[in-house]
């Protein structure tokens, strides 16, 4: 199903309602609100949310950019679970790509976990492939899929 929902970039009055999401879709490992707040003073215009006709945000997905190595990462993506199958995801993820490719990079990458399905398939559809399992990636003992989206 399809959504009306408008993608834009972040404010920093939006950062609230995103930590809420970031701590319902990725408790006990979210980001922190201080470095959300951070995220996006150094990094707003690769961050975007999905908003409704209220603008309540109902999705979230920032990068950022390595210039050594000319790649660009998908850091984070979450979608409230009463929007999820709406490609809200797809929608958000593809704007960041767009503004990451216009970037003078290489390659996107991200990391998930390996039992992930629904992101896996959606990084899939967007042309991502699995480059490697790593069994401890942040240093928690969770494995997580590196995945690769080859720009040049």
């Amino acid at each position: 199903m399809e959504s009306n929902y408008k993608i834009r970039n972040v404010e920093k009055e939006d950062l609230t309602q995103i930590f809420q999401l970031e701590e319902e879709a990725f408790k006990p490992s979210h980001y922190p609100l201080f470095v959300l707040r951070q995220f996006y003073d150094i990094l707003s215009d690769l961050f975007f949310v999905a908003v409704n006709e209220h603008n309540q945000i109902k999705g979230y997905c920032f990068g950022g950019i390595d210039h050594n190595s000319k790649t660009g990462w998908v850091f984070a993506l979450a979608v409230t679970k009463p929007e999820q199958k709406r490609k809200i995801g797809q929608r958000i993820t593809i704007k960041l790509l767009e503004a990451l490719k216009n970037r003078d990079i290489n390659t996107i990458q991200l990391t998930t976990t390996p039992d992930n399905s629904s992101a896996i398939n959606l990084y899939e559809k967007l042309g991502f492939e699995k480059v490697t399992e790593t069994a401890d990636y942040y240093f928690d003992n969770v494995p997580r899929i590196i995945m690769r989206l080859k720009i040049k």
